[in-house]
């Protein structure tokens, strides 16, 4: 629940997309594919993969405004593998899910990395594109994910979902996470630093301090933008300079 944007209110789709990743969960358990990662690994895959799909279910802007980015720069809508012949712009495609599972194990892996081309990752991704694939005319729009029609980045009234939604974006979407996850490990000796001197006081408002302003000033990402860039590119469609 805390990778939902809306946590820890619960919505009326959470326990569908929870019935998602649980299928997938089983799929890899009973797969003989890229076996050697641990439990926790394998699931914020599975999270992430879930992510992804309620993302493309909902149309959220997430996914569509990286891939939109990604191939103006780069000439193919995600890192790694060109465009298909068969891959559709902002619909459920196997390329994307491949990529959001090598995407969130590189981020945890560091420099013991997966080739992108790995013939497990492949056939994993494969797997999951079919599971999801059935399920995806049918599956309900997770509304809480469809910010972009319902804010505007300058209208004060909106400050304080904006402001949830950044904080989600950065350090809980499936997106975002595998980079800002580096970000914090990094920050950890300055939130150390803040925990000693805090002493018996009440260190919590410094160490959200701490986060806000790494969440402001810390670019993250597969393509690494701030925070102020992304929300600039989902709600209103800006790409960056």
């Amino acid at each position: 629940m805390e990778r939902q944007p809306g946590n820890p209110r619960v919505e009326e789709t959470d326990q569908y997309y929870l019935w998602i990743a649980l299928r997938l969960a089983k799929l890899w358990d009973e797969s003989p594919w890229l076996r050697d990662y641990d439990d926790g690994l394998r699931r914020d895959v599975v999270l992430a993969v879930t992510g992804y799909y309620q993302d493309i279910v909902a149309d959220g802007g997430l996914w569509r405004s990286f891939t939109r980015m990604h191939h103006e720069r780069f000439g193919s809508p995600v890192p790694h593998y060109g465009r298909d012949k068969d891959y559709i712009d902002y619909e459920l495609n196997r390329d994307d899910v491949r990529f959001v599972i090598w995407w969130t194990i590189a981020g945890e892996e560091g420099s013991k990395v997966l080739d992108p081309h790995d013939a497990g990752l492949d056939a994993l991704a494969t797997a999951f594109h079919v599971m999801l694939d059935e399920e995806y005319e049918q599956a309900p729009v997770p509304r809480h994910l469809c910010i972009a029609s319902e804010v505007e980045l300058d209208n004060p009234d909106d400050a304080r979902r904006i402001y949830d939604y950044a904080y989600w974006l950065y350090w809980r979407s499936f997106l975002l996470r595998p980079s800002s996850q580096a970000v914090m490990q990094r920050a950890m000796p300055q939130a150390h630093a803040i925990i000693a001197h805090a002493g018996d006081s009440d260190a919590r408002p410094l160490l959200l301090e701490l986060n806000d302003r790494l969440m402001s000033t810390a670019p993250a990402g597969p393509i690494p933008l701030t925070t102020a860039q992304w929300l600039r590119l989902i709600i209103d469609n800006q790409l960056p300079v």
